[in-house]
């Protein structure tokens, strides 16, 4: 009998783990979550990858990394300076104090599932999105998001390109979910800050953000957009900060 009771009980923890959040995902069996645990060797570093100078003289150079479950594929850029050029990386970074680009922690100052998380710089110069090993499709079910540093302190005093959020601003978040021949299967979005009606919202915590609107996909992209734009785009800085990536299989 004890024996029955055992793998009853073992049965239930292994199909539902239970989170704090009243808004956070259930996680059986069939749920593959991002996972980066593991992936740095030291505290307070980041993933810059390795600079290869190409034939056109870029000054980024592309590496593609993997995560701990092997089911995500990211490709990150490295400048020629070796730091973080955009696309993805992962951080264990804890600095919530220090404002500028070469601070790529969240304003958290840790990660949701573990100490190490995702900080994503999409843009055109180097990639706004990620695919599957295999070139699989999978259904989304959402993520976790906050504000980086560097955007949070931009949005919050300015800097030398943006300026303070006042009455009227945003600064939003938008995931596009595409099939494998490129067509759009569903977008989500949510803001990040939101000044509008009243309203003086600037994420400083992890928050699930639902992507199950986005259905069975084989790539996932991401955009920025604000209020705040100039002569040359977008003058809030466009990073934002992830973990918890949730996939059906």
């Amino acid at each position: 009998m004890k024996k029955i009771y055992s793998l009853l009980l073992l049965t239930v923890v292994v199909l539902c783990s239970c989170n704090s959040d009243d808004n956070s995902p259930i996680v059986n069996s069939t749920t593959v979550v991002l996972n980066l645990q593991g992936k740095l060797d030291k505290p307070e570093t980041e993933f810059t990858g390795i600079f290869k100078e190409e034939p056109a003289g870029a000054w980024t150079y592309k590496n593609t990394f993997v995560d701990q479950t092997g089911y995500f594929v990211f490709d990150s850029y490295t400048t020629s300076f070796n730091t973080f050029g955009g696309g993805f990386t992962y951080t264990n970074k804890t600095d919530v104090k220090t404002a500028g680009y070469t601070n790529n922690s969240a304003i958290t100052g840790s990660g949701k599932t573990s100490a190490t998380y995702m900080t994503v710089n999409p843009s055109e110069y180097s990639t706004d999105k990620f695919h599957f090993a295999g070139n699989a499709s999978h259904t989304v079910k959402g993520m976790y998001v906050t504000n980086s540093t560097y955007a949070y302190l931009s949005i919050l005093n300015g800097d030398g390109y943006a300026k303070p959020f006042k009455d009227g601003s945003w600064f939003k978040l938008t995931v596009t979910g595409l099939d494998d021949k490129g067509n759009t299967t569903g977008t989500a979005e949510i803001y990040l800050a939101d000044y509008r009606n009243g309203k003086k919202v600037l994420l400083d915590k992890w928050t699930w953000m639902d992507l199950s609107a986005l259905g069975k996909v084989a790539e996932v992209k991401f955009s920025l957009s604000s209020t705040d734009n100039g002569n040359f785009g977008m003058n809030t800085p466009a990073y934002f900060c992830m973990d918890g990536f949730t996939i059906e299989l």
